[in-house]
């Protein structure tokens, strides 16, 4: 079974497209936390098994806010939140791009 195949049957199933979005979830952590680009391939994972084009859209944003409360979170546990919060134009800067590139790379469902 080609790749392209098993991409539709994991969005034709609902249960498959579940595991398929957790998985797609967790890989798109694990490569964020190692670099930059994990954020893009969060978003494209997290698009791929989405059932439509909107919902891929939709994902994809829901991945990269998901990717900045896990940071913040991380923040939060190390007590360096209220800093980062008084940085100001910076905190803006660094909440959007995660979320705009995550959503970027969901983008990619409309390729397909």
């Amino acid at each position: 079974m080609s790749a392209t195949n098993r991409v539709r049957a994991a969005v034709t199933d609902e249960r498959v497209r579940w595991l398929a979005m957790v998985a797609a979830i967790v890989i798109g952590l694990a490569a964020s936390a190692l670099h930059w680009t994990g954020l893009f391939l969060g978003g494209v994972l997290c698009g791929a098994v989405a059932a439509d084009r909107r919902r891929a859209l939709l994902a994809g944003f829901g991945f990269g806010v998901l990717v900045w409360i896990v940071f913040a979170l991380s923040l939060t546990a190390s007590g360096d939140l209220g800093a980062y919060l008084a940085m100001g134009q910076i905190t803006a800067v660094s909440a959007v791009i995660p979320i705009a590139t995550a959503t970027l790379g969901a983008l990619s469902r409309w390729l397909v």
